[in-house]
């Protein structure tokens, strides 16, 4: 089995030194439920394997282009680059789909290039996943949500290769407010280390008054504000509460506003078994703010089971274009959020 564990992954691919993965290593997978963590993972190995001066060093193949020609991956893994040195060959969004193309490349006589697939979970019967659990030619590394002893460990990496030094408190605070999404933190810590001009090479102090004034917390407000917002429908307060969160990551308001749709979604289940529209929002769990009840309970009336099983796709939508390679990033989910709060002003208004 060559099934790894992260501290096998940090021994071959160290944070702050060239990487020491052996180079017969022909295929690595980075899956789990922990897709932000994976992407980070694997972004760290293509940076630590390709040429960062050379833009042909990375080349990136969709799983329909391996689909529908499985030898292009062997082909181009025994391609020699241009300008000579390695070519990292990189697959997002990996399934299934690809796994024979996986199998020719472990097969092929040679493979100068390495290959790295980034995948979701993969079940325990998946053929790419045994595949690069058997074959002595790849690794996979299985990502979960980041524990207390991992997020320590990945915190203190990821502030050291921005410039960031912590101070006690910091670090735990960002990771609770980020529910441990890897995604998220990554971008708290780039605008830390953007406020502050930090860099490895001339590094700043971070501290709780930085938190305080520019964390994920800070926003807290505004976001379930923005939720109550569009919950309601009053597109003043959506407008206003957006451009309050403007440059901020999309995935935490996502995120609240799903929650939003399932307390809605239990609403309504119980109107439709006999209770009023305010015995169900004050049954609400978690319990809403008091001076919120009222509104919410107003309010679903424009909300029938459809649009609410609608709105909780598109938010996992939206969430997950954001993820995915060359995409337009966090304004998919603020347009998302944004066309959410549009049909109840409209119903409103009928």
């Amino acid at each position: 089995m060559t099934a790894w564990k992260r501290q096998d992954f940090d021994r071959a691919f160290p944070a702050d030194k060239p990487a020491t993965a052996d180079p017969a290593i022909r295929l690595f997978v980075f899956a789990g439920k922990e897709e932000s963590l994976s992407r980070d993972l694997a972004g760290r190995a293509v940076r630590t394997l390709a040429d960062p001066t050379d833009p042909m060093s990375v080349c990136d193949l969709t799983p329909g282009d391996l689909a529908a020609d499985p030898a292009r991956l062997a082909d181009e893994a025994a391609s020699v680059p241009m300008f000579g040195g390695v070519r990292v060959i990189r697959v997002s969004g990996a399934t299934e789909s690809i796994a024979e193309a996986a199998r020719l490349l472990l097969a092929a006589p040679a493979a100068g290039n390495p290959a790295i697939f980034i995948a979701a979970d993969l079940a325990k019967t998946s053929a790419l996943k045994k595949l690069a659990e058997d074959s002595p030619n790849a690794r996979i590394l299985i990502s979960y949500p980041l524990e207390a002893r991992d997020a320590s460990r990945w915190m203190k990496d990821a502030t050291t290769s921005l410039g960031l030094r912590p101070e006690p408190g910091v670090s735990e605070r960002m990771v609770a407010a980020s529910d441990g999404d890897v995604g998220v933190l990554t971008q708290e810590l780039e605008k830390f280390a953007l406020f502050l001009d930090a860099s490895p090479e001339t590094p700043k102090r971070l501290t709780l008054q930085d938190f305080a004034a520019l964390g994920a917390d800070s926003a807290d407000d505004d976001m379930n504000a923005l939720v109550q917002a569009i919950t309601v429908g009053d597109l003043k307060m959506v407008e206003r509460h957006h451009a309050l969160l403007a440059g901020s990551s999309a995935i935490p308001a996502l995120r609240a506003m799903a929650r939003r749709l399932l307390l809605l979604a239990d609403c309504r289940a119980q109107m439709e078994a006999g209770a009023s529209a305010s015995d169900a929002v004050s049954r609400a769990r978690p319990p809403l703010f008091f001076k919120e009840r009222d509104a919410v309970a107003n309010s679903l009336a424009s909300w029938p089971a459809r649009r609410i099983r609608a709105g909780l796709s598109a938010m996992l939508a939206a969430e997950e274009a954001i993820k995915m390679p060359a995409s337009a990033g966090d304004a998919l989910g603020w347009q998302a959020l944004l066309l959410l709060a549009v049909p109840t002003r409209l119903k409103a208004r009928q």
